[in-house]
């Protein structure tokens, strides 16, 4: 059987791409893409996620005993295959090493043909992902990651040469730049959820220098000016999150305002908002808390017009979760009830995966539901919402979240008991050290910042204590 024409057909009848099939199966694209070529066949944990997915659409006996494999040596299989296919010799020793080296592997990728930029950057978050699933034992493993996604990060600064302000780049060379850029905007964004200091430091370097060339490619070539319209919106989406750390937040703003005007180009609603939303933070961060609401209150109006457009697809549940969350922080922040804007961000199941550059998991809404109950000033619902996240006593994390998001938790609690009517002291200061000393070991301005504004705090609800004074002492730049 050249094809599991059965495969084919069962996808076609529950209308399913093969991205959303290779989802549901929780393999790569890659990987479900070789299913259905018949250049190899599915281990049986996969026949049994395959059954649950299609049931009886596919005849699972005779798919056992009559799909497989045919060997290809001009295709580097997924990691997941590497197992069976190797230990049955149809690979040479050079595509095991391509196959299992991170590194390798992801530069393979990028050098691969795909029909879109889009399906490009979903082939390699999915082999990010599976690299991450079945090293899930490796100690050794996080160094690995660390050094392959800089490394995809920085590629088309070495292949090009970007190294050089100066540098002046070819019309020939405008869909390989393109491609590349690809690659690393996904390796920016991980590194950028990885949350490491030097690795967020060099994802923002990186987005800044690619950038400009993307806006160039935009100016000057007809050919690529859709799909360099489309990877210069999100690395401006992309450098306005890192530049909230790597930078002040007057200049971040400036980048928000930049993602608007690109994302608006693009013609792509959703990334529209994801802008939107970012401005609206970015207005927040800078202390312009009137400009952040009527951003969110903007945001929300284009959500709702299009939302009621009868021949628009629905947006992803992210955006909805998005928009309305960063909405009820705006509005509590200008003294305004947040609760309608609560219950619209959570009313959906945002699920884990990022959309249009945008993270809504119920980590996330949960952080931000923190927020805006403590600026619209009900303590008792701060600390019930964010007791969810970290234990207040032993500040362990009770859900997956990041080392940043973990110490922007901790930093909410501090403000929100500071603001308690029994204003406990000690409790206070659990919170606050714990948080100043997070930031610093993560050397994260923006959660430093916060502390220090819950200090000032401190000292004008308890001028002279001597408790207040001594943690001075934690005030100290990492630079």
């Amino acid at each position: 059987m050249a094809k599991w024409e059965q495969l084919i057909a069962a996808r076609e009848c529950k209308h399913f791409s093969q991205l959303e099939a290779a989802e549901r199966v929780n393999v790569g694209i890659v990987t479900y893409q070789r299913w259905e070529s018949g250049k190899s066949k599915p281990q049986p944990q996969h026949m049994r996620q395959l059954y649950e997915v299609f049931g009886s659409l596919l005849d699972l006996h005779n798919v056992m005993r009559s799909h497989e494999p045919i060997s290809d040596p001009s295709h580097t299989p997924p990691l997941e295959e590497m197992s069976s296919v190797v230990s049955a010799g149809e690979i040479d020793e050079a595509q095991a090493f391509i196959a299992t080296h991170m590194t390798t592997h992801l530069w393979s990728l990028v050098f691969l043909e795909h029909p879109t930029h889009d399906y490009k950057r979903d082939v390699i978050r999915q082999a990010i992902e599976e690299f991450d699933t079945m090293n899930t034992n490796n100690k050794n493993y996080q160094m690995t990651r660390r050094e392959a996604l800089c490394s995809l990060a920085t590629l088309p600064l070495i292949t090009f040469g970007l190294t050089t302000s100066e540098k002046a780049l070819q019309p020939a060379q405008y869909g390989s730049i393109l491609a590349q850029c690809t690659a690393s905007l996904e390796a920016c964004w991980q590194l950028y959820q990885d949350g490491d200091a030097s690795d967020t430091s060099l994802a923002f370097k990186s987005v800044s220098k690619y950038l400009p060339v993307l806006q160039s490619i935009m100016r000057d070539s007809s050919q690529y000016r859709k799909e360099a319209t489309d990877l210069a919106a999100r690395y401006a989406l992309l450098k306005t999150l890192l530049g909230w750390i790597c930078v002040n937040p007057t200049e971040t703003l400036q980048y928000a305002k930049n993602a608007v005007a690109l994302c608006k180009e693009t013609g792509d609603i959703s990334l529209q908002l994801s802008a939107y939303s970012k401005l609206a933070w970015g207005y927040f961060y800078d202390k312009q808390y009137s400009s952040a609401l009527k951003t969110a209150q903007k945001a929300e109006g284009l959500f709702r017009q299009h939302s009621q457009m009868s021949d628009t697809q629905p947006f992803h549940p992210v955006v909805q979760s998005g928009i309305y969350s960063a909405l009820a922080l705006m509005l509590a922040k200008n003294g305004r009830t947040p609760d309608m804007a609560l219950g619209k961000a959570t009313e959906v199941d945002p699920g884990d995966k990022p959309y249009a550059l945008m993270t809504s998991k119920r980590s996330t809404l949960l952080l931000e539901a923190g927020w805006t109950y403590c600026y619209y000033g009900d303590q008792t619902k701060t600390i019930e919402t964010l007791q969810q996240r970290i234990d207040p006593e032993t500040l362990s994390p009770k859900m997956p979240q990041s080392a940043m998001g973990r110490v922007e938790t901790i930093n909410i609690m501090a403000l929100s008991s500071l603001k308690t009517k029994e204003r406990d002291i000690e409790r206070t200061i659990h919170f606050w050290v714990a948080g100043i000393e997070g930031a610093k070991t993560l050397q994260n301005q923006q959660r430093f910042n916060e502390a220090l504004t819950t200090y000032e705090f401190m000292e004008v609800v308890w001028p002279g204590d001597v408790r207040i004074k001594a943690l001075r002492d934690y005030i100290v730049h990492w630079e």
